[in-house]
């Protein structure tokens, strides 16, 4: 019996594994991306955008979003949240769950004395919701790689951003 057992496991467990290897995803991760696409730039100084991508989630839901700068912190050498700079911390509809949406937000910060630096990313909190009930959600962090030349806002797509005076 015990034998039996194991050889139907054995036979079984493949094509279990291959049916969930073949589903779609919910969300799908090329989709979703977070990248820095302005950083100090000379008609603004101290600027740094976050720009955005969020899929239509298989199932539905409307698109919500959250972003919230961080600064790397030399001295405990970890990355921490400038609540301040982002506001309320509120998340802000972005769409309605039929396709993929872009958006992003621009801070402004105060710049570095001579000789400092201020190194800055993004962190995004991205939810989708039927009504109240939020049916999945998820925490992005800016990686690079994202530019797109057709794209003005994405001229520049970067991990972080590096504001040096």
């Amino acid at each position: 019996m015990r034998r039996a057992l194991t050889a139907a496991l054995v036979v079984a467990l493949p094509a279990v594994v291959a049916d969930v290897a073949q589903a779609a995803p919910v969300v799908p991760a090329s989709d979703l991306w977070a990248t820095v696409n302005r950083c100090d730039p000379p008609d603004q100084p101290g600027a740094v955008g976050v720009r955005y991508s969020v899929p239509r989630r298989r199932g539905g839901g409307a698109q919500w979003a959250r972003v919230r700068p961080q600064f790397f912190d030399g001295r405990a050498r970890a990355w921490r949240a400038l609540r301040s700079a982002a506001g309320p911390g509120r998340f802000v509809r972005l769409g309605d769950g039929v396709g993929t949406v872009m958006s992003g937000r621009t801070f402004t910060f105060p710049l570095p004395a001579a000789g400092r630096r201020l190194v800055l990313r993004g962190r995004v909190d991205v939810e989708w919701r039927r009504g109240r009930r939020v049916l999945d959600r998820r925490r992005m962090l800016t990686t690079g790689g994202h530019d797109d030349p057709g794209d003005p806002a994405l001229v520049v797509s970067r991990r972080s951003c590096e504001i040096r005076r």
